[in-house]
This record gives C-alpha cells, sequence and structure tokens, in this order.
C-alpha cells in the first residue's frame, strides 16, 4: 500500500492549523474592534486559549490510546468549530468561550498529529516527523500576508474565520485514516503486561526513571520553543527599535524564522536521515543560537532578517528528532502517553517566552534579551545528549514495519 494517503492524512490538518494561527495574529485588531474589547478584556480572552490548551493536551494521549487513528480527525473537526465559534461570537463572553474551544482543540491537535505521525512511522517505517512538521511554518508564512491583504478592502474577519473554518473542516476530513494501528493490536496481544518504558510493569522504579528521561527530551523540546515564540512575539518589536524598521519590514521577521523553519524541515526530511539524531540535534542547536544571536546584534535590518531565518533553519529538526526519537524508544500500547507527555512539557517553553523576555526586557533592553535567549542554544547542544537515556526500539516484530507500504 502506497505512504500518499497516510502523508495526506497528517500534512491536511498541520496545514489547516497553520491556516489559522498564521492568520490570527492578523484578525485580532479587527476582532477587538468590532466586540468593542479593551485592551485587558483582550488579553483576558486571548488567556483562554493556553489555559484550555494545557489540559486538553494531558488529556488527548490517554484519548489517542483509545481511540487511536479516530483522534485526529475528531480533534481537528472540534477545532473547525471552535474557529466557527470564534466568526460567530457576538460577545466578549462568547468570544471567550469560543477561544476556550479553540485552545483546547489547538493543544490536542498538537498531541494527536505528534502521536499518529509517530505510530505511521512505526507501522510504515517512513520518516514522516520532519515532512509533516514543515508544513505548520509554510502555512503560516503564506496566511500572514493572505488575510492582511483579505482586510484591507474591508472584507469582515469573521467572512476570514468561516473560510479558515471550513478548510479545517476539510482537512478532518481528510486526516480519517480508515487503517487501525495494527502495529499497537499485536503488540497489546503479546505483551499485555508491557510498562511505558519497555519493561514490565511490576519494575515501578524504571518506570519513574523513565518518566523523568521524558520530562528531561520535554525539557529540551521546551527549551527550543521558548527560543521560538520569542522570535514569534518579540522579533518584530526588535526589528522596530532597534532599527526603525516599518510595519511591514518589522513583520518579516517572524515571518523570515517561519520560512527558514519550514527550509530546515525539508532538508532534514531530505537528508536528515544521513545523520545521527544527537548530533541533528546538536547542529541545530548550534545553529540556532548563533542566527539569534546575529539578529541580536543588529547590525543591519538585512543581517537581522537573515539572522532569524538562520535560527529557523537550525532549530527546525530538533523538536521533530525528539518527538520522532521518543516514538521509536516506547511500545505502542504507551506510545500516545509518551508523546503527550514530551508535547505538553516542551508547551510550557513557548507559554513561558513572552512574559519572561517581556520581564526582562524591561531590565536589560529587548536586544541584550534576545542575545540571552541565543544562549539557550547552548542548552540545546547539552540537551542532545538526552537521547543517550532513551531505550533502545522496544516495538514488536520486525515485520510491523512492512504493514500498510
Amino acid at each position: 500500500m502506497r505512504h500518499g494517503g497516510s502523508v495526506l492524512s497528517l500534512v491536511a490538518p498541520a496545514t489547516s492549523w497553520g491556516l489559522f494561527w498564521g492568520g490570527w495574529a492578523a484578525l485580532i485588531p479587527t476582532m477587538q474592534s468590532d466586540l468593542g474589547l479593551g485592551d485587558r478584556q483582550l488579553g483576558l480572552a486571548l488567556f483562554a486559549v493556553p489555559v484550555a490548551a494545557v489540559p486538553a493536551m494531558l488529556l488527548t494521549g490517554p484519548l489517542a490510546r483509545r481511540l487511536g487513528p479516530l483522534t485526529l480527525p475528531l480533534v481537528t473537526a472540534l477545532f473547525a468549530l471552535g474557529t466557527l465559534a470564534v466568526a460567530l461570537a457576538g460577545s466578549r463572553w462568547t468570544f471567550s468561550a469560543a477561544l476556550l474551544l479553540v485552545g483546547a482543540a489547538s493543544g490536542a491537535i498538537e498531541v494527536a498529529l505528534n502521536a499518529t505521525t509517530a505510530a505511521r512511522e512505526a507501522l510504515t517505517g517512513e520518516r514522516l516527523f520532519n515532512k509533516v512538521q514543515a508544513a505548520t511554518p509554510l502555512a503560516m508564512v503564506l496566511a500572514a500576508p493572505a488575510v492582511g491583504l483579505a482586510l484591507n478592502p474591508g472584507v469582515s474577519p469573521r467572512v476570514i474565520l468561516v473560510v479558515i473554518a471550513a478548510l479545517v473542516a476539510v482537512s478532518a476530513v481528510l486526516a480519517i485514516d480508515r487503517r487501525r494501528w495494527e502495529e499497537q493490536d499485536a503488540a497489546e496481544e503479546s505483551e499485555p503486561s508491557r510498562d511505558l518504558h519497555g519493561d514490565h510493569a511490576e519494575d515501578p522504579g524504571a518506570s519513574r526513571r523513565f518518566v523523568a528521561i521524558l520530562l528531561l527530551v520535554g525539557t529540551v523540546g521546551g527549551t527550543v520553543l521558548l527560543m521560538e515564540n520569542t522570535v514569534e512575539q518579540w522579533g518584530a518589536i526588535h526589528l522596530r527599535d532597534a532599527l526603525h524598521a516599518g510595519s511591514f519590514v518589522a513583520a518579516c521577521g517572524p515571518a523570515a524564522y517561519m520560512a527558514g523553519l519550514s527550509v530546515g524541515r525539508m532538508l532534514a526530511q531530505w537528508r536528515g536521515d544521513r545523520v545521527a539524531d544527537r548530533t541533528l540535534i546538536a547542529v541545530g542547536g548550534a545553529v540556532g543560537g548563533i542566527g539569534l544571536a546575529v539578529s541580536a546584534a543588529a547590525w543591519s535590518t538585512a543581517s537581522t532578517l537573515a539572522g532569524f531565518a538562520l535560527a529557523g533553519i537550525g532549530l527546525a529538526p530538533v523538536v521533530p528528532t525528539l518527538l520522532a526519537a521518543t516514538g521509536r524508544a516506547v511500545g505502542p500500547r504507551r506510545r500516545p502517553h509518551a508523546i503527550s507527555m514530551v508535547t505538553t512539557v516542551s508547551y510550557a517553553g513557548f507559554l513561558g517566552a513572552p512574559p519572561l523576555v517581556g520581564v526582562l526586557a524591561g531590565w536589560f533592553g529587548l536586544s541584550a534579551v534576545l542575545g540571552i535567549i541565543a544562549l539557550c542554544g547552548v542548552l540545546v547542544v547539552m540537551g542532545s545528549q538526552v537521547l543517550r537515556l532513551l531505550p533502545a526500539v522496544s516495538d514488536t516484530s520486525s515485520d510491523t514495519s512492512e504493514v500498510g507500504r
């Protein structure tokens, strides 16, 4: 059997997820005006997204274990409903409630997409993480200016959101993969008592050690997402303040980083199998840190944009590689739980970036803080060694990799 259908079922929701979040920043000011929200009211409403995302991420691992391949289309459909609810919101309270649904579905998609990608890698033997995760930043880069152009002639943000909701709904249909996770079925029949770490459940100490390892893997991922969200949230402000860039050029900072992410993941998909995972992560952390340091120096607009792009290229394969290694390190029955844990811990870095950078920037200045964040690349390089702690591949028989070929 060809892999094409399986890849499309993963790339489609990854793309639609990126379309929403890529265009969302451009939609927020107009939505604020339409709903008559003050800055404080808007901030509290937007906080609904992370508040709902974290518990949803924790719950999606057990859900994926129970529902298997049905999980991704289900939560993607929920995301479509959330997007439509935002479009129809007519007050502060309905807007906040809709964002709670968007946040929960968005967090669930992250875990479901990663768990499904890991299952498909184990099932088919094909490397998929970089290919799938390249779609999201590419969609975000394309969506942001497209939404901005649509808003200029006066198109309602609600109409744009309805269109995005329809595209997300289509991706939910495309995400349906009727093949069961046969590898999981076989593993549960042959090894019903195996625990998260691949050994027998009677050894709780080994289980706790493996949970600690997963937390370390997630911390490395969180460091990368801290660096990433710093660029996304503060890159444009850095260009404006340090180089007096106009609004369009300033917006190119985060866009250059996102473009670098897409390019870096495509390169990793193309040639990443020739490099050991630890090396890929270490080199990525070093290149990402250098790129951010160049941007922090702000020698010129061109060098700053180039630094952001270089940071994106370097950091691009780190999180996909961590997730793929985690997926290979556990048996299929516990894989969704392990992926959920790593994804959720990583997300903490993404959430922590805006307030952390804001507080530090108030003390030292934004350029200096970007230089400090660039040093996180050193932590990523050191963190690459955490892969040594992961157990050997604990998947079932060798012929499972041929299922679905």
